[in-house]
């Protein structure tokens, strides 16, 4: 047996020994399953941790690091579900984004990502063609300047539904990043300054940021998460 499929059956133990409605045997005897195959198989308490953690990742399409409006939009994903998220070079793909969560969570997180990224991208060359008496420097400022209010509007939305990430999930993530990720980096994201007219360009985000609409999923397996917005 593999170590994966050891992991979980020793994850599925351990659920039914602190389940509810498992009887004082069940408990006993599943603790006693899953410490003899932690023993047989050299588990670590910190193993399990990681194993209970999910992950989706979806490309940035760029071959440089994500730029900070990319980790915004992603960020506000990863909280809507609950979820954290990173950034990572595969070779020969370019940069992807890594969602890491608790069942479904980071599959929608990643599906929104997609989904919001379309809408954006399609919103932002749209403003951008409206700019005519402009340099090219000028239009790539303003167009950044309308991805962050398009975002910043997004993200007050994730307020209305995000139940926030949970003390347990939070441990569990922070084990999977030390055990996959002894070496990630952690970064700032800053803001572009806005000056003059570059202010109508942050509005103009805003404003069809708010057009963008997040639905959570009903019921605790959240299958399924709506997207709506400037992509249609």
């Amino acid at each position: 047996m593999d170590k994966q499929k050891v992991l979980d059956k020793v994850s599925k133990l351990m659920a039914l020994a602190n389940s509810n409605g498992a009887t004082p045997n069940e408990v006993e005897t599943a603790l006693r399953h899953a410490r003899a195959l932690m023993a047989q198989y050299n588990l670590e308490h910190e193993d399990i941790r990681t194993s209970l953690v999910d992950e989706a990742s979806v490309p940035t399409h760029t071959r440089r690091s994500p730029a900070d409006w990319h980790h915004s939009l992603a960020l506000a994903c990863a909280e809507a579900f609950d979820c954290s998220h990173l950034s990572y070079y595969r070779h020969g793909q370019g940069y992807f984004f890594k969602f890491l969560g608790k069942g479904v969570g980071p599959d929608l997180a990643a599906y929104t990502y997609c989904s919001l990224l379309n809408q954006l991208q399609k919103a932002r060359r749209e403003h951008v063609a409206e700019l005519t008496r402009c340099q090219l420097k000028t239009k790539r400022r303003r167009g950044q300047l309308f991805a962050e209010g398009w975002i910043r509007a997004v993200a007050q939305k994730v307020d209305q539904f995000a139940t926030g990430m949970s003390s347990d999930t939070r441990a569990e993530i922070s084990a999977y990043l030390s055990l996959h990720h002894p070496n990630l980096q952690h970064t700032n994201i800053s803001s572009t300054p806005a000056k003059g007219h570059d202010r109508s360009s942050l509005h103009a985000g805003w404003e069809a940021g708010k057009k963008a609409q997040l639905r959570r999923g009903v019921g605790r397996d959240r299958q399924a998460a709506l997207v709506h917005g400037g992509a249609r």
